[in-house]
């Protein structure tokens, strides 16, 4: 009688040890695929970033005629099998190095979660969260801080909109236009 293991390959098809595409792998591409259908139906652009330390994608927004528009949107997408509200949003518990990072872009900084089951994603403008209520901001030695992103900001047409509303607000505060 074979001997089973809880390795994810069986010994008799001779192969040996592989790499696993697990179901995490799934979720995070179904996120960014669900997050770009968006993107370009409201007519702009990505670029995936590969080693981002902090950003999953940087959204290139175009004017109504197709041409380029200046600065960016970075976006770092969290995807779950299954997101658990509480009250209105959904938690999560961001890691202090990337708030410190993301809180000193001159440009929108977006965190999105992916929920999934039900293949929807939200989304929280981070750097707005915390100057808006500076008592949201994180405590000294802290290593992360909990966050709640609104269910009401789902990420569909208006919200890729209102993301591109928000860079242009904060270009015009950088520019003085």
């Amino acid at each position: 009688m074979a001997k089973t293991t809880s390795t994810p390959y069986r010994r008799e098809n001779g192969f040996g040890r592989r790499k696993r595409r697990t179901r995490q792998h799934v979720i995070a591409d179904q996120s960014v695929n669900h997050v770009e259908r968006f993107i370009i139906d409201e007519g702009h652009t990505t670029l995936r970033v590969e080693k981002g330390y902090g950003y999953d994608l940087i959204l290139y927004t175009h004017d109504e005629q197709g041409y380029a528009e200046p600065g960016i949107v970075s976006l770092q997408l969290k995807a779950a099998e299954s997101l658990k509200p509480i009250g209105a949003g959904y938690p999560f518990d961001l890691d202090i190095r990337d708030y410190n990072l993301w809180m000193l872009e001159e440009f929108p900084v977006i965190l999105i979660l992916y929920d999934a089951s039900r293949r929807r994603a939200y989304w929280l403008d981070v750097q707005n969260y915390f100057t808006e209520e500076p008592s949201r901001r994180p405590d000294k030695g802290a290593k992360s801080i909990r966050v709640h992103v609104l269910r009401r900001q789902v990420v569909n047409r208006r919200g890729i909109a209102k993301m591109r509303a928000l860079k242009w607000e904060r270009r015009t505060r950088l520019t003085g236009e």
